[in-house]
Formats: C-alpha cells, sequence, structure tokens
C-alpha cells in the first residue's frame, strides 16, 4: 500500500508508477521522471536504487555543466541510457542499447552535439539505407537518436542549427502472409494434433497474439468459463544488464529470458475464445500456475517456438514465413470477412486503429482478384 508523500500510485492499466523529480529547468519548473512496475514493492525498490545508484539525476537541472566539457554523442547517450534504466521496460532498454552499438555510436558516437546540423543528420540517414537497412528500422533509430540530443539540449550542450528530423514511415517492407491454400493445409495439419504446441499455434492462427505473448501464457489466464483469453506477460530474451547469475551454476551469460508485461498498456487485454479452440484447449488443461506450452512452472523461449513452428511448416510442405505473420494472416482474414476495424484493433492490442490499418492490413492478390471480378460482373 503506498504511503503519503511517496508519489507512487496504481495506474489504471494495473502497473504501478512512482514519480520523482529530476530537477528544475531554465525557468526553475519542476521536471518529473517517472518509473514502472507490476507491484507497489517492484516501483519502490526501483525508486530507491536509482536514488542511491544516481543522485545526480536529481540536480542535474541546476548543473548542466557536467557535460559541457565534453558533449560527443557517445558520451551524452551513456548518460542518457543511465536517465532512463529504470523509467523503461527492460526489453526496451535491451533494445536502445543495441541500436546504439550496432548504429549510433559507429557512425555519430565521436561527433560533438555542439557541431551536429541537419546534414549530418541527413548523411547518416544516407548511409544507414546504402546498408540495406528498412525504413521502419531507420524510423526506430531515428527516434533513439532524437531521444539523445534532446536530452543532450536539457543539459545546455545546443546543435549548431535548429534540427529537422527527416519524415521517416514507420514501416514500408512488404509482408509476407501464407496463401489462402497454405494456410487451410496449415489448420488440417494441426487439427491432427493434440499437444499444447499444436494449440499455441492455433492461437496465433485464430486470435492473432505475439509470439512472446504465446510463451507467456498461463493455464489461469484461459478463463474457460467466460470464453476468454487475457494477455497479461511476454517473454523476451533481454540483455543480462545487471550480470545475474544461474542459480547453482556460478555463471553469468550474456543474455537471460525476461518475463514481463505486454508491449504497451493497451497490450494487456481480454481476447474471446473461439468456440472451436475452448473444446481444444478444455481437453489439455493444466494447473493454472503452469505455463500452457510447458506444462510446468518454467516458460518456453520465443526462439524455441519459431524453430519448431519452422520444423512444422517443413513437414506440411509449407513454405517458410515467420510466425509472426499469422499476426498479420488473422488481421487479413478479418478485414476480408468485412468484420469492423475498432474490434479488429482491441483484439490485437493496439493503440490506435491507424497502427492496425498502417501495419496489419494486408489484402492478399487473390482476394483483390475477386473483389473485381464482383465488381465487373452485371
Amino acid at each position: 500500500m503506498s504511503r503519503k508523500g511517496e508519489n507512487i500510485r496504481k495506474r489504471k492499466d494495473g502497473r504501478w508508477e512512482a514519480r520523482y523529480m529530476k530537477g528544475r529547468d531554465m525557468n526553475g519548473k519542476i521536471r518529473y521522471g517517472y518509473l514502472y512496475g507490476r507491484s507497489y514493492k517492484e516501483v519502490k525498490e526501483k525508486k530507491i536504487r536509482m536514488i542511491s545508484e544516481y543522485p545526480a539525476f536529481f540536480t542535474y537541472g541546476s548543473q548542466p555543466s557536467a557535460l559541457l566539457e565534453d558533449d560527443r554523442i557517445c558520451t551524452v547517450s551513456a548518460h542518457w541510457k543511465n536517465h532512463i534504466r529504470y523509467t523503461v521496460k527492460e526489453s526496451t532498454y535491451s533494445n536502445y542499447g543495441e541500436i546504439l552499438e550496432n548504429h549510433i555510436l559507429p557512425a555519430l558516437g565521436e561527433t560533438s552535439v555542439r557541431k551536429f546540423t541537419n546534414q549530418t543528420l541527413l548523411s547518416f540517414v544516407q548511409r544507414e539505407l546504402e546498408k540495406g537497412m528498412s525504413y521502419g528500422s531507420i524510423h526506430v533509430i531515428m527516434g533513439v537518436l532524437k531521444n539523445i540530443l534532446h536530452y543532450g539540449q536539457e543539459l545546455g550542450c545546443l546543435p549548431a542549427e535548429l534540427l529537422k528530423f527527416p519524415r521517416i514511415p514507420a514501416g514500408s517492407k512488404e509482408i509476407r502472409i501464407m496463401s489462402k491454400e497454405d494456410f487451410r493445409k496449415l489448420d488440417a495439419c494441426l487439427s491432427e494434433g493434440s499437444d499444447p504446441f499444436t494449440f499455441g499455434i492455433l492461437l496465433c492462427m485464430y486470435t492473432g497474439i505475439r509470439v512472446g505473448e504465446l510463451c507467456g501464457l498461463k493455464w489461469e489466464d484461459i478463463d474457460f468459463n467466460h470464453r476468454k483469453i487475457y494477455i497479461r506477460r511476454t517473454v523476451t530474451r533481454v540483455k543480462n544488464l545487471d550480470m545475474t547469475l544461474i542459480e547453482g551454476q556460478g555463471v553469468c551469460p550474456r543474455t537471460r529470458l525476461n518475463i514481463g508485461t505486454p508491449k504497451t498498456s493497451t497490450s494487456m487485454r481480454e481476447i474471446p475464445l473461439p468456440d472451436r479452440l475452448l473444446s481444444i484447449g478444455t481437453a489439455l488443461k493444466k494447473n493454472g500456475r503452469c505455463f500452457l506450452l510447458t506444462g510446468t512452472e518454467n516458460c518456453v523461449e520465443p526462439r524455441t517456438v519459431q524453430r519448431r513452428y519452422a520444423s512444422l511448416l517443413k513437414k506440411c510442405q509449407i513454405p517458410h514465413i515467420k510466425i509472426h505473420s499469422l499476426r498479420h494472416q488473422f488481421s487479413c482474414r478479418w478485414i476480408e470477412q468485412g468484420f469492423d476495424t475498432k474490434s479488429l484493433s482491441e483484439i490485437l492490442g493496439h493503440t490506435s486503429v491507424k497502427t492496425t490499418l498502417d501495419l496489419y492490413v494486408h489484402i492478399q492478390a487473390e482476394t483483390k482478384r475477386e473483389y473485381m471480378n464482383r465488381l465487373t460482373t452485371p
């Protein structure tokens, strides 16, 4: 239970939020930072840990000179990473680190923020495009770079001119989905099985859940009485940031399996369970605390599911397509049936219908041909 004055509260999405004062801006206005967790205890520990490890965060607004002597991107980004360490999900923080190490620092690490210009920005984008990076990936990279530069500005490290970030689409890469024939073939192959993995792939096909969400699904998350699935967690592999030891082995692996909250607050959702899947799930049901795919209290990681799925496609003589494409296939089939987009957006856990339409609605060529033939029929 939170106490008065702690600035800790429970949000509507079920997460706990702790607010802390980072400092004051040039006009003396207080600037706040926020930490998130799945419980009051977790978020309070994060706040205590941040205060003890990074006390400078709470006074940097009045001491901008700390970064003035070295305003290179590599230095500013290191301070920015420390600043956001406990304010974002661990998987997000890990992704930011990968983007920095693989893209931003090799090209811009030694660049001074004060000498940063629009030409520097455009040259960086051009180099990434020449390396074969997709627009979607560059869109994400630019988002991280923008945050770093904004953080530098807050500390008094101003770029040489007003930066105008180019408009880059969030994703333009064509998504491959199965043909209707291959989809029916996969369904028929799965109908012959009666194991948790088969049930899990059917859930991906007919509810559109992500592979990480499937790995994090427990039997207690399936309400057979009300015919609903509750998406409460996701499984990802992240960098072992705190060098956590493997219990009983005394070793520190570079990565570790992380069970956290879904991608966004809207991703924590409930999905109606189709009658066909209800009967299959009822026959397989186990102890509520057990993960669906393993039948134990230990989860399986997404890469294992991806490999088993690839083997399944090979067995069914279906060309290889990523398991995430089943989510796109679900969206495609939903729209082709003439169902409303708002419901689809809520089932997928998107923040807006626009996201659903822009990224997940793909009409197959054979369907377009069918539409055209209908129009030309008197």
